[in-house]
């Protein structure tokens, strides 16, 4: 008798085991009959794998497919997100660790966004020569957005961790030298462009005894009273009445769901506070919009007047309401590449220019799309012996020609960089960006000495060659040729 009980005992577990087993891979397979089932996709703040293809886009065999398989299989098996929110419940509360490399477990139950610590702690990951490229680049759009009678304001929204650095375990020790932000806002002080200084205005409010929140506990953006108080500052900036938004009827709701804590317990709800204004909504949109986070958003608002142009990241999401209600005609991009030709369609009263803190390199990743400034040098430029090779990347769309590359590392510190067309009968010399556009060059990182420029096609000759040419301390110095692609 005790025999059979123990092997009754010893079937049961086993099949319990089996189940254990078999369920990620059944629940897996319900989700891909019925994908309104899976919540894996939008429970984490980021993209997951997609399903691999057995060919490429060419028709060849995909060799990479297994391993492209078992990245897929193990971001979207069954109950993924009950056992990690179970895993990360376990470890935080015990052990007060985040199981997500780029989340961190602060004081009071504040999370903080991982790639932000650099910024708070006063450590520099740009150096001076990058810093002066990006007020460089700015210092281009400014002078194309004056030309068509817009004025540019730039509005760095600053990290969680610049605002509330008190909460952060005690490891994190600031340095007491100098961040991205202050070396460039240093920089950038230098020119004539308007710097929207939310940092330093939303630190003092912070402080201030009795004061209101302005970031969420578990995300990475600021709430509605901090959207609120940005939205005021970027008006100040401007020289424009804020039209008294904030004195609209206040209330607060528990519906916030943080992007930081869906990466640490994607399937376990946690609402965060918020501030919603009742501020006016009377403006239209003028083509459908499926949600805030669209690409690109235009509004008009009949009783306004004024209108604005504004490049945005998330952290203008919560702008967007309050800007469309204050302005006649707005519109709204969301882009790596800033489409600040679309001045050449459109007239803008202002330009806003918002990026968050941590993505600051961007400038210097990524041209802006705009007719390239037409230039003249006085003076021919001088060949330069052992000059490592040029690399160039062209693309041709319908209105430019996309021109990137990288010359010679030890010219980074070049004053200004030019890329010339020289074709049969006549030459154009054109100012490029100091961007170095890893994504079309391949790059892990971005660097000193790339440069792009979009030139419109209609200055490109036939059978044309570059020259990329540098400004330096002695003069101008030539960087590399290359021929033209005729690439589509």
């Amino acid at each position: 008798m005790n025999q059979k009980i123990k092997n009754t005992a010893r079937i049961g577990y086993a099949l319990l085991v089996f189940a254990v087993l078999c369920a990620p891979v059944s629940v897996l397979a319900i989700q891909s009959i019925n994908p309104d089932t899976d919540e894996t996709g939008n429970a984490e703040n980021r993209v997951l794998a997609e399903f691999p293809s057995m060919h490429l886009e060419d028709g060849s065999l995909n060799k990479d497919i297994t391993t492209q398989f078992e990245a897929w299989f193990s971001e979207h098996f069954g109950l993924r997100g009950n056992l990690v929110t179970a895993y990360g419940d376990l470890t935080r509360n015990v052990f007060s660790v985040s199981t997500e490399k780029d989340v961190i477990i602060g004081a009071n139950d504040w999370l903080y966004y991982t790639p932000t610590i650099p910024d708070a702690t006063g450590v520099r990951t740009l150096s001076d020569t990058e810093i002066r490229h990006m007020v460089h680049n700015l210092e281009l759009v400014n002078s194309y957005a004056a030309s068509k009678g817009t004025r540019l304001i730039f509005a760095p929204a600053p990290n969680k961790a610049s605002i509330y650095p008190e909460y952060l375990p005690k490891r994190y020790l600031h340095t007491g030298e100098k961040n991205n932000l202050d070396a460039f806002c240093e920089e950038l002080g230098k020119t004539g462009i308007t710097l929207c200084d939310w940092r330093s205005g939303l630190r003092d409010a912070a402080v201030q005894p009795g004061a209101r929140q302005l970031y969420h506990k578990t995300d990475t953006h600021w709430n509605g009273d901090g959207a609120m108080l940005g939205y005021q500052m970027l008006m100040q900036s401007a020289g424009l009445d804020d039209l008294g938004f904030a004195q609209t009827e206040r209330t607060e709701t528990a519906d916030w769901e943080g992007d930081l804590w869906k990466m640490l317990s994607p399937s376990r709800k946690n609402p965060d506070q918020n501030a919603v204004y009742a501020v006016p909504q009377t403006y239209k949109t003028r083509d459908r919009m499926r949600s805030i986070d669209d690409l690109t958003i235009q509004t008009d608002c009949a009783e306004r007047d004024g209108s604005l142009l504004m490049f945005r990241d998330s952290f203008g999401r919560a702008l967007i309401p309050l800007l469309a209600e204050r302005f006649a005609s707005c519109s709204f991009y969301r882009a790596s590449a800033v489409p600040v030709d679309q001045l050449e369609n459109e007239h803008a009263d202002f330009l806003v220019y918002e990026l968050i803190e941590r993505n600051l390199e961007q400038l210097i990743k990524y041209a802006p799309r705009m007719p390239a400034p037409a230039a003249e040098l006085p003076a021919e430029p001088q060949p330069v012996a052992d000059i490592s090779p040029l690399q160039v990347s062209m693309k041709k769309d319908p209105v430019y020609l996309h021109c990137c590359g990288l010359y010679d590392p030890q010219f980074s510190d070049s004053e200004a960089v030019f890329v010339r067309l020289c074709g049969a009968d006549n030459q154009q010399t054109f100012e490029a960006f100091r961007c170095c556009e890893p994504d079309i060059l391949e790059l892990d990182t971005h660097c000193a000495n790339g440069f792009s420029l979009y030139i419109p096609l209609v200055a490109v000759p036939e059978n044309a060659r570059i020259q990329v040419i540098g400004k330096t301390a002695d003069g101008f110095v030539l960087l590399g040729e290359a021929q033209v692609e005729t690439v589509a």
